[in-house]
C-alpha cells in the first residue's frame, strides 16, 4: 500500500510516533496540537480502540467512505483531493517576491489563530499545531495576512496545510508564496511535498497546480467523535 494512502496512521507510527496517543490498533494527535488520528484498517476492534480518545473530535483520512459503528457521530465530512509536487521547475518562477516571508512561532498565536478563523469560519486552530513542523507567514503593514505550515511527517513525505489568505488580501500571491516556500523546503531536505485541498476549491487547486503540484488521489476527510 502506498504510504499516501493513509499519511496520518504512518506519520503516528514513524516520524510522529512520539507525538502518539495509543490504544491498541488506533493512534490521534493529542486534541491541542493537531485533529488527525487513524488506524491502519477500519476494523470493529481499531474503532473500539480509538473510541476512548474521540471525546474530542478526530479527523480521518481514506479513500473510501467510512462505515461508523453504532455510538459514533460526523461532525464534519469532506471530499479532497490528495495533490502531490511534481514539477520542480515550477517553483523557480512561482515567487512573490514584494513580500519577505516571516517564520512564525508561539508569539504570533493569537493572529495565526484570527487567520484561521477568517478563513474557516466555524473552525479553530489547534493552539499547538505550530510544535509539529512550524508556521511561515506573509504580513502586510504589520498585519499577518497570509500563513502556511508543516504538519504531517512521515519517511520520504511531509504536509503542507493550513493555507489561508486574508479576506480583502487575496490575489497578491500570497498564497502562492508560502506554499512555494513550503515545497521548496521540503524538497531541500530530500523529501516530497503534498497536500490535501477540498474539491471544490477551484482556485487553491489552480494555485497548487501552478506549481507544479498534481491530484494523486480523490479521498474522504472524516471528523468524528464518539457520541
Amino acid at each position: 500500500m502506498h504510504p499516501l494512502n493513509n499519511p496520518s496512521w504512518n506519520a503516528l507510527t514513524t516520524l510522529q510516533a512520539p507525538w502518539a496517543q495509543v490504544r491498541s490498533q488506533s493512534r490521534r494527535f493529542p486534541a491541542e496540537v493537531c485533529v488527525h488520528g487513524a488506524f491502519e484498517q477500519a476494523t470493529p476492534e481499531a474503532w473500539q480502540s480509538l473510541a476512548p480518545m474521540a471525546h474530542d473530535p478526530v479527523n480521518i483520512f481514506s479513500l473510501e467512505p467510512l462505515d461508523l459503528p453504532p455510538g459514533w457521530t460526523v461532525t464534519r465530512k469532506l471530499e479532497m483531493y490528495q495533490m502531490v509536487h511534481e514539477d520542480r521547475e515550477a517553483l523557480s518562477t512561482k515567487q512573490n517576491r514584494k513580500s519577505e516571508i516571516l517564520e512564525l512561532a508561539a508569539p504570533d498565536l493569537a493572529e495565526m489563530t484570527e487567520l484561521y478563523a477568517a478563513t474557516r469560519p466555524g473552525r479553530v486552530l489547534c493552539p499547538r499545531m505550530h510544535e509539529l513542523g512550524g508556521f511561515i507567514g506573509i504580513r502586510h503593514e504589520g498585519l499577518l495576512v497570509a500563513m502556511a505550515c508543516l504538519r504531517l511527517h512521515f519517511p520520504g513525505y511531509r504536509e503542507i496545510s493550513t493555507v489561508g489568505t486574508r479576506p480583502g488580501h487575496t490575489g497578491h500571491g500570497h498564497a502562492t508564496a508560502v506554499v512555494a516556500e513550503l515545497a521548496r523546503r521540503i524538497h531541500a531536505a530530500q523529501e516530497e511535498p503534498f497536500l490535501t485541498v477540498q474539491t471544490n476549491n477551484a482556485r487553491a487547486i489552480a494555485i497548487y497546480r501552478r506549481l507544479g503540484f498534481r491530484e494523486r488521489a480523490f479521498m474522504h476527510s472524516t471528523t468524528v467523535r464518539v457520541a
